[in-house]
């Protein structure tokens, strides 16, 4: 296990959600100005929703998309959608994803944009795919390997063909990083988070100094 890794335990997903909630929260009241990465799936969802509640009327809160599908805005698969759907009727800084028939337009586009407009990157909320990926840093695929700061363009075949994402690098340089893994679905790669194996979550954790795991199940 990583040194890096703190690893925080609750009892349920909406507990887990809350905890990290409260973790955010004592940042935000450090900083005037506040940046937030933000995942998609339907695991953060309860947090967003809880965060838009209680932060609705800041707006020195600015959320930036960590990962997207390559898709209208208007697709349901589109994490960019969510985010719009929960945190549009809040006064926070939504820096939007824009879709560009060319995906390598759209991650230089957003990488402009992102670079812009937050200075500090104060924290980040990161699930788990069952095969180790973080943001849509898949294993195996050219992202990977990308060492600017920004997001770029990822082929990766899997619900769409074209990824936006996240570099590795960008997400070495956040302050605080946190891994929001729940349920019992999650337990197999759970075991494997904090390994020296190579998995992208992995090798983004020993990069790192610090990485919070938050999660309701046994590790």
């Amino acid at each position: 296990m990583f040194d890096s890794l703190e690893i925080i335990k609750e009892n349920s997903h909406e507990d887990a959600s809350l905890r990290l909630q409260e973790l955010i929260g004592k940042f935000i009241q450090d900083n005037e100005k506040f940046s937030l990465g933000l995942s998609g799936g339907s695991t953060p969802r309860f947090f967003y929703q809880n965060f838009a509640n209680t932060y609705q009327e800041n707006s020195d809160i600015s959320l930036w998309t960590i990962d997207d599908r390559h898709v209208p805005i208007n697709d349901e698969i589109s994490n960019q959608r969510m985010i719009n759907e929960i945190f549009s009727k809040t006064k926070m800084n939504i820096l939007e994803l824009q879709f560009n028939e060319n995906p390598n337009m759209s991650a230089d586009e957003y990488s402009k944009l992102v670079l812009s407009k937050i200075q500090n990157f104060n924290s980040a909320i990161l699930g788990v795919g069952d095969d180790g990926h973080i943001a849509s840093l898949f294993p195996n695929t050219t992202a990977m390997n990308n060492k600017s700061i920004g997001f770029v363009a990822n082929e990766v075949n899997i619900l769409s063909k074209w990824r936006i994402t996240s570099t590795f690098e960008l997400l070495s340089n956040i302050e605080n990083v946190y891994l929001l893994v729940t349920g019992e679905n999650k337990s197999d790669i759970l075991k494997e988070i904090g390994k020296d194996n190579g998995l992208p979550v992995n090798q983004l954790i020993k990069h790192r100094k610090k990485t919070v795991l938050v999660t309701d199940q046994k590790i």
